[in-house]
């Protein structure tokens, strides 16, 4: 039984008075104090042994634990994840078996315990039980045949100015395929890295973004701007989220949140400098981080290059024989017949489309091999009418 007051000090020098006394049983005593006579004997033996010693609170830790994580290798899980600042235990684990025998490697749990208790571990926020799970809607079998691209919201560097950082990775394999920092995000300089890509690693079959300016316009036809139209072009198909729903692309979400923790620290003063941070990041996060998607393999590991390679030319595509060609204008329609008009958008401006007949009065309307949406001709009612199109049926 354990003592009752709050001091434990005060309350051992007054057992040792009252025992001095003689005037007590040792029985009655410890009764008393409600402890047990094993510890009253052995108050009074540390007493007789030393005065002052016994009114101290003693450490009852062990002085030797076997099994206890050699210094030297917890200072090193202190310094790789200091480096790697959201990196977890199991990707830790990896980097320390590439330095270490396997006995000397501690378990996930135990690099979780001395991450932790040197307060390099945040409690996670708990997601409401309400939020069901969200997957990806768009799951590539394969590298290279879905990569996905976006904007990382934009940051201000030491001259001032806002870096706006545009990420490409292969959906597959998680590899970067590349970050460029823009000053604003524009077509141009969207396609210029594109092409610095396509030539690089060979071109995707598609192309999976947000419906954020310049990759997408949610006022045309198939959400595609003039980029959209140049992917096609060039036989990359572009494909979109859903309006507000950043899930359907979260492996590139995820790859964000690791880019903004990079750079959290490491913000540079010009454009040029700032784009060395973001090289490094992409070669770290390529060849040296471990994925548990690919059972800890890196992504360069994984990802294999495009056998398709980029078109330094534009190749001219020839429409089908029964398929009536159409010529979208300046004002982004496409004439039918002598009085009504195709909203198609101004992305496609120069281009020809072609329809095709379908059934009865429907026409499916494409851009080279890639169907853009249907029209019903009955619903022209009037001269000068303007007509969308329908999204194709899934």
């Amino acid at each position: 039984m354990g003592w009752q007051t709050e001091s434990v000090m005060e309350q051992k020098q007054r057992f040792i008075q009252m025992w001095l006394t003689n005037e007590y049983t040792m029985s009655g005593l410890c009764k008393s104090f409600g402890i047990s006579r094993t510890t009253g004997y052995k108050m009074i033996q540390r007493y007789r042994a030393d005065s002052e010693y016994v009114f101290i609170n003693r450490c009852r830790a062990p002085l030797n634990i076997p099994h206890k994580t050699p210094f030297s290798v917890e200072l090193r899980i202190i310094q790789l994840r200091e480096k790697h600042e959201t990196w977890g235990a199991r990707k830790i684990r990896i980097l320390l078996k590439r330095e270490l025998p396997e006995k000397e490697i501690p378990s996930e749990t135990t690099i979780n315990a001395i991450m932790k208790r040197n307060g390099l571990v945040k409690d996670k926020r708990k997601r409401s039980k309400l939020l069901g799970k969200q997957y990806p809607k768009f799951d590539p079998e394969h590298c290279n045949e879905i990569w996905s691209a976006d904007y990382k919201g934009k940051f201000k560097i030491g001259n001032g100015r806002y870096c706006w950082p545009l990420t490409v990775c292969d959906s597959k394999s998680r590899k970067i395929i590349g970050i460029k920092c823009h000053y604003h995000p524009t077509y141009k300089a969207v396609k210029q890295a594109y092409r610095q890509m396509f030539r690089v690693h060979g071109l995707p079959y598609f192309m999976h973004t947000d419906n954020g300016s310049p990759f997408a316009n949610v006022n045309s036809t198939a959400r595609l701007t003039r980029l959209g139209y140049w992917l096609i072009d060039i036989g990359v198909v572009p494909v979109f989220s859903d309006t507000a729903s950043p899930q359907q692309n979260g492996r590139h979400e995820r790859m964000h949140k690791d880019l903004k923790a990079y750079c959290r620290t490491r913000t540079k003063h010009t454009m040029a400098k700032q784009q060395i941070v973001m090289d490094d990041f992409t070669k770290e996060y390529n060849e040296v981080r471990p994925h548990e998607a690919h059972g800890m393999k890196t992504p360069n590991e994984v990802h294999l290059r495009s056998q398709r390679e980029y078109p330094e030319r534009k190749t001219e595509y020839e429409y089908p024989f029964d398929h009536r060609k159409l010529k979208v204008t300046m004002n982004g329609s496409a004439r039918w017949g002598a009085y009504h008009w195709l909203f198609i958008g101004r992305g496609a401006t120069g281009r020809y489309l072609a329809a095709e007949h379908v059934e009865d009065s429907t026409w499916n309307v494409y851009y080279r091999n890639v169907l853009l949406g249907y029209f019903d001709e009955s619903m022209f009612i009037k001269k000068e009418q303007y007509l969308k199109l329908t999204p194709p049926r899934v």
